[in-house]
């Protein structure tokens, strides 16, 4: 008997030291995983300013080395090398930096606990995403830093010349193309700006969708918990604002990138794409689809610029027309409010005149003048009460006649949709 309840004891010990273990071991996961995420954000947030700082210097090098002498037919440069050299430690920096985030989201998928498995199978599948995730992520790595790796190089000022058509036409028999001379460092410059998108991924990721408490409940009703779900819920949250980052830096970025193309063909051209902001205020024409033609592009690639504005403003300013169109929409309590005002008023309005009818009728009798008077006065608020319900009538069924036509439209796209989603997911999760 002893020897049994001693045995008891025994297990009983062995069970609870081994759930203190077990506890302080998923303690210690769970802190480690805080710490590892941090420092992920942390790089990612170091990385995409050491990149934009890039930027900032390689136009800087830019400005400073192009010629007041130069013309379509000569790339004639100011020999300038030092914010070459100083865009390169910027852009080393960054690459450090960028590995140092690459390994710690390596580090916290291995840290990574999800509370909701609740069998083995579950437990086994989510295993094999997150493996899978991570071999993604080397990928994504690849890419990142090929990205970051091209820039203007000191010493690299080859000229690249570009065959084009004039802007007037010459009498027949003439050549009317001419060659205009661009830097192959000036295309660098101009890719140099997808850095952009680091610093938006950085911004959008330190928003309050993307913490440990966002991140439990997107593990809790397994969403994806990526920048594509912060940019979602910030959507919901200020539309406008969204709206205003993305079409803002678009008149910024198209007008630097417009500029560069065609600045050299100015002596052709006529047109003074020396001044920033020309080349912004015709991007913000193409954007808005406006197209006054005070000035255009005469350059190949200043036009496919502002064909990738064009329609970069149809799409941005979709999504304003959409959502001053939603925040301007009643809501269903609101719509039941405007039809109660709407219906209620009118009828009260009846209720009163044949009130005063009955009065008139009693005191002064059906033949007076104030009878007739107000007969016509209740005939009018009848009048006015039946087109009201009429006009009701017919904007209910005008709603529910788009609502249904609406639900058919989205089940024809809702496989484009679905497409479109899953390879948006895989270009997010490259850059995620």
């Amino acid at each position: 008997m002893l020897i049994h309840t001693s045995a008891d004891e025994f297990i009983s010990e062995s069970s609870r030291s081994s759930l203190i273990l077990s506890s302080f071991s998923m303690n210690h996961l769970s802190t480690s995983s805080k710490n590892l995420y941090i420092q992920w954000r942390l790089a990612e947030l170091i990385a995409a300013i050491f990149a934009v700082i890039g930027i900032i210097t390689s136009t800087v090098d830019y400005e400073k080395s192009y010629s007041d002498d130069r013309t379509h037919s000569n790339c004639k440069e100011n020999e300038e090398e030092a914010f070459n050299w100083i865009t390169f430690a910027f852009t080393v920096i960054s690459l450090i930096f960028l590995y140092i985030r690459h390994q710690s989201k390596q580090q916290w998928y291995r840290f990574r606990r999800n509370p909701f498995l609740v069998n083995t199978l579950k437990y086994d599948e989510f295993n094999r995403i997150i493996r899978k995730k991570r071999r993604r992520l080397s990928m994504s790595f690849f890419m990142e830093f090929i990205i970051l790796s091209i820039f203007p190089y000191p010493y690299i000022h080859w000229p690249v010349y570009i065959n084009q058509n004039y802007r007037l036409a010459k009498a027949d028999g003439e050549n009317n193309t001419v060659e205009v001379c661009y830097i192959f460092t000036e295309f660098l410059y101009v890719f140099m700006y997808v850095r952009v998108l680091f610093i938006f991924r950085a911004i959008f990721n330190l928003s309050s969708y993307q913490d440990d408490h966002a991140r439990y409940y997107c593990a809790k009703y397994e969403a994806k918990s990526n920048v594509r779900f912060s940019i979602r819920c910030l959507m919901k949250t200020h539309p406008f604002f969204v709206v205003a980052v993305f079409i803002v830096p678009g008149f910024l970025l198209f007008g630097i990138f417009l500029r560069v193309f065609e600045r050299p063909y100015t002596d052709i051209s006529g047109f003074d794409f020396e001044s920033y902001s020309n080349a912004v205020w015709c991007c913000a024409e193409a954007i808005a689809t406006i197209g006054f033609g005070d000035l255009y592009p005469g350059t190949h690639f200043g036009r496919m610029v502002t064909i990738i504005s064009a329609l970069w403003g149809a799409f941005a300013f979709s999504m304003v027309v959409f959502i001053l169109e939603t925040s301007l929409q009643l809501d269903t309590s609101q719509n039941k409010a405007f039809y109660a005002i709407k219906s209620t008023r009118t009828a009260g309005i009846v209720a009163i005149d044949a009130f005063r009818l009955n009065l008139i009728k009693k005191k002064y009798g059906v033949r007076s003048m104030g009878f007739k008077q107000q007969l016509q006065e209740l005939e009018k608020s009848l009048k006015a009460f039946h087109n009201t319900n009429k006009m009701l009538n017919t904007i209910q069924s005008k709603e529910e006649a788009g609502l249904l036509q609406t639900k058919s439209k989205f089940k024809k796209i809702k496989t484009r949709l679905s497409r479109i989603e899953s390879k948006l997911d895989k270009l997010l999760g490259t850059i995620n």
